[in-house]
């Protein structure tokens, strides 16, 4: 007579553990992300965030702001100073000071760097160097770059 009751009950727990198996290496919540792209100019960092929402989603934001996708990217982007631009339903701009560090007469350091997130593509372009990476959470490595001479 127990049986019964306990072979619903582990049908019951795996159905609704099915999904989160399944989930998206590159989500978080209603975000798709898609890919980033870091361009650095001296010690500071343009990011460009391309993602896709859930549907019914641009309806939420455009009634109760942008304010949580905002929080979402910034948390999957995981620079310490980011200040956003632009944040839209597919694209969000940001920009990082201090992204990279200063060794003066132009000369920069842009260190390994882990993401809050899985990106599905992430370039890194810097004055002489342009990387990309598929399906990272972090930069491998570090690299120096030269910025713009004046």
């Amino acid at each position: 007579m127990r049986r019964p009751p306990l072979v619903f009950l582990a049908l019951l727990v795996a159905v609704l553990a099915l999904p989160a198996f399944a989930a998206e290496y590159n989500r978080m919540g209603y975000l798709s992300l898609e890919g980033v792209s870091i361009e650095l100019h001296g010690a500071d960092a343009r990011i460009v965030v391309d993602y896709t929402l859930d549907p019914g989603l641009p309806l939420v934001i455009f009634l109760f702001g942008s304010g949580d996708l905002q929080r979402k990217l910034e948390k999957a982007l995981n620079f310490s100073s980011l200040k956003p631009e632009e944040v839209g339903l597919t694209r969000a701009v940001f920009t990082a000071e201090y992204a990279a560090e200063s060794y003066g007469n132009q000369a920069y350091w842009f260190p390994a760097h882990h993401f809050g997130a899985t990106f599905p593509l992430v370039r890194v372009k810097a004055p002489g160097y342009s990387l990309t990476y598929t399906g990272v959470q972090s930069t491998p490595n570090g690299f120096g770059f030269f910025g713009d001479l004046p």
